[in-house]
């Protein structure tokens, strides 16, 4: 079932596994069943009217449109963590200095830590960062607009059942 005011899908069988909401009583045929959004606190339920269908279909059309701004957040997101990743590889080939026989480690064994590894080790640390959450949200904004598509689809053709 979609809520008709923010288009968001709940799955209402696992609603009910998780909580009856008829604890004890008998469900007959033509009992209606309402749920609240948790998203909204808009009531769902099915036989939806026409105004309401409308009401879904703008809804779903916010909600592609977020999913496009999570998708450009996203990539914008992984493009400054390649970037900063290819500076922080730079800066590590810094670190390997002539001086030092191309060795992070000096010749009685001892760490050597030059600003160029510090400056690495954080642009590394800022660019895992930035490529898991832009992965996400990239991720996120595709699966979004894929699920608010296919809804839209079966709206146009005629075919959406609440």
């Amino acid at each position: 079932m979609y809520c008709t005011h923010c288009a968001k899908k709940i799955d209402e069988i696992k609603l009910e596994a998780k909580a009856s909401s008829f604890q004890g009583q008998t469900i007959e045929e033509d009992t209606k069943l309402a749920y609240v959004c948790p998203r909204c606190g808009h009531l769902i339920h099915d036989n939806v009217t026409e105004e309401e269908t409308k009401s879904l279909s703008r809804a779903a059309h916010a909600q592609i449109q977020r999913a496009r701004n999570y998708f450009a957040s996203g990539m914008g997101m992984v493009s400054l963590g390649a970037i900063l990743g290819a500076i922080a590889i730079l800066f590590f080939v810094l670190a390997h200095k002539p001086s030092n026989g191309y060795s992070l480690v000096d010749k009685t064994g001892k760490f050597l830590f030059s600003a160029e590894f510090l400056v690495s080790v954080i642009l590394g640390s800022i660019t895992v960062i930035l490529l898991v959450v832009g992965g996400l949200f990239v991720g996120r904004g595709i699966v979004t607009k894929r699920n608010n598509s296919a809804l839209l689809r079966d709206i146009n053709n005629g075919t959406f059942v609440q």
